[in-house]
C-alpha cells in the first residue's frame, strides 16, 4: 500500500510540474504572438503631423526674450510633416519645403531624417508614438519643449 501511496503521488507531482511547463510554454508563444501584432513605431509614425501643443518648463523668462520666443513658438506650431511607407518624408515651414528619406529605430524612437538637397543628417528622438500622437521632448539652454503632434 505505500509503493502505491508514493507511485501515486509521485505521478501527480510528475502531472503538476508537466501541466506548470505547459502554462509557462502557452503563456510565452501568447505573449509573442500579442507583440508580433501590437503596430511597431515605424508603422505608426506613417501618415502626416501637425504640432497640438507646445509645453514649456523652467525656462528664465529674465534670460530670454518672451517676444522672440513666442514667435518662434508660433513658427514652429506652423510646421508640419508628412511621413511616408515609401521611406521619404516631406517637412513643409513657412519657409519652404525640404523632403529626407527617413528610418526608425524602434526601439530608441530615434527617427533619422537625410534631407535630399544637403545631404544633412537630422536625428530626433520621441518620447512616445502612438498611433494619433508623436510626444518630442527638448531640452535647450532656454528649459524645456515637450511638443505634442496630432496625426491628421
Amino acid at each position: 500500500m505505500t509503493n502505491s501511496y508514493y507511485f501515486y503521488h509521485s505521478k501527480q507531482k510528475t502531472m503538476k510540474k508537466n501541466l506548470t511547463a505547459l502554462f509557462v510554454i502557452v503563456a510565452a508563444m501568447m505573449t509573442i504572438a500579442i507583440s508580433c501584432m501590437r503596430p511597431q513605431p515605424d508603422e505608426l509614425i506613417i501618415g502626416t503631423w501637425k504640432v497640438d501643443t507646445i509645453i514649456m518648463d523652467g525656462v528664465d523668462t529674465s534670460k530670454v526674450d518672451l517676444m522672440q520666443l513666442g514667435k518662434a513658438l508660433q513658427m514652429q506650431k506652423q510646421v508640419y510633416f508628412v511621413v511616408n511607407e515609401s521611406g521619404q518624408m516631406d517637412l513643409i515651414s513657412p519657409f519652404g519645403a525640404k523632403t529626407a528619406d527617413w528610418t526608425m529605430d524602434n526601439d530608441s524612437l530615434i527617427l533619422t531624417a537625410t534631407f535630399i538637397d544637403n545631404k544633412q543628417v537630422s536625428k530626433i528622438q520621441f518620447d512616445e508614438i502612438t498611433e494619433t500622437d508623436l510626444i518630442l521632448v527638448e531640452e535647450s539652454v532656454n528649459g524645456t519643449f515637450t511638443t505634442k503632434y496630432k496625426k491628421q
